[in-house]
């Protein structure tokens, strides 16, 4: 074979080579990335349910305003299939969820929390004063503020900050209304907006006891995660009152069931600001009921005097007369109307107000929830039926309900 013929060989041996190569490349790029997209776009377009709309034009100019202001540098959008996440903040992401994404927003750190699932966990006016001033309703927060979104105030926001909080809300609520719908098939009844989920290990779930509470640690809990909205004396004298409705409650007007309170830490209030705080150990909890146990017999003016039962019995036929349909006939909160509100109406077995409170809720009621005020009711009517009712709770001894 003579020189010629060897390069021709070799020239030839390149080409085959190199259509060898681009051919191996066109089926990979086909084989891992054109067959799986294409099997996902028709899983996506058979598993997304009715519920799954595309962005209104608001929602989307939200949508970019996200993207400009780099919120996807600090929040994910993706809850993993792990048993913490899951925990945190609810059913993994699906595929089908991201229909309309495009680019996706999904983010790779969690400087702040994901918000795969926000819709329907904080109320708008929650949103709103986050935005405004995010240290108002989250002690220590790293986020900017972004006042140029609105007029003056929290309360008056601005078509940007609208946008943006139109966009949050549309993030899980596909996956909310197909949980909705399930539950509705399967005879149940959805509980609420900020899905409660199955406790896992290292986390609180209703029902079980709670390991004994150390105040001390309670009161550094409660500094970080509690008092921006509640207040550092747990009374709701804060800059958040102002702008959130129903404002935060004072929580040293209140006694608590334990498994009561742990059930609202785990679930947080639907209707209401108060998010689900699932990052809270049932050591943590404890701890924090413990602090709020001590503050409330530090206000405590209670009366060793016996029960006063003709006041009782007329504070009886007030709450039979003007209540039950919303609190039911024995306190418990599942009155014929309850379902209908959120937040829900009080259960008064595991929650005792006090009387000042219950007199102040009477006169007032509670601005941003379904509890009107009764202007009719007398000073003796209402003590009439703040007697009542804090003789509903289920620990309730004759030495400590207030004269």
């Amino acid at each position: 074979m003579n020189k010629r013929d060897s390069g021709g060989l070799f020239s030839f041996s390149l080409a085959v080579m190199f259509i060898a190569g681009v051919v191996f490349f066109c089926l990979s790029v086909i084989v891992l990335g054109v067959l799986p997209g294409m099997r996902l776009d028709k899983s996506i377009v058979q598993n997304s349910p009715v519920s799954n709309v595309p962005y209104t034009g608001e929602e989307w100019r939200g949508r970019q305003i996200y993207a400009a202001q780099g919120c996807a540098y600090c929040h994910t959008q993706q809850v993993r299939f792990t048993p913490e996440d899951r925990r945190r903040f609810g059913p993994s992401t699906e595929a089908w969820e991201t229909r309309y994404d495009s680019p996706q927003l999904w983010g790779t750190r969690r400087i702040g929390p994901d918000l795969a699932r926000e819709s329907g966990v904080r109320s708008d006016d929650w949103q709103y004063a986050h935005l405004y001033n995010p240290r108002a309703v989250v002690s220590g927060s790293v986020m900017p503020a972004y006042p140029w979104m609105f007029d003056g105030s929290a309360a008056r926001p601005g078509n940007d900050a609208r946008a943006l909080v139109a966009y949050l809300r549309t993030l899980g609520r596909a996956r909310d209304e197909q949980e909705k719908a399930q539950t509705a098939e399967a005879g149940q009844r959805y509980a609420n907006p900020s899905r409660p989920i199955p406790a896992v290990s290292g986390s609180v779930q209703a029902g079980l006891p709670l390991p004994p509470g150390n105040a001390h640690n309670g009161q550094r809990v409660w500094s970080h995660y509690c008092s921006a909205c509640h207040g550092g004396e747990a009374d709701g004298q804060t800059l958040a009152a102002a702008s959130l409705r129903p404002a935060p409650a004072n929580l040293t007007a209140f006694n608590y069931d334990p498994q009561a309170f742990a059930a609202i830490l785990h679930n947080g209030v639907a209707g209401s600001a108060m998010p689900a705080w699932r990052d809270l150990s049932p050591q943590q909890v404890a701890d924090v009921y413990a602090w709020l146990r001590d503050r409330k017999q530090q206000k405590a003016t209670v009366s060793a005097s016996p029960l006063l039962a003709a006041s009782i019995a007329q504070g009886a036929t007030l709450y039979a007369e003007n209540c039950t349909t919303c609190h039911g006939i024995n306190g418990d909160g599942k009155g014929p109307s309850a379902a209908l509100y959120a937040p829900a109406p009080f259960n008064f077995l595991h929650l005792q107000p006090d009387m000042a409170e219950i007199d102040r809720v009477v006169r007032n009621g509670i601005p941003g929830s379904a509890m009107p005020p009764f202007p009719q009711f007398s000073a003796e009517q209402r003590a009439d039926l703040a007697r009542y009712i804090r003789s509903l709770h289920t620990s309730e001894q004759p030495s400590t309900v207030q004269r």
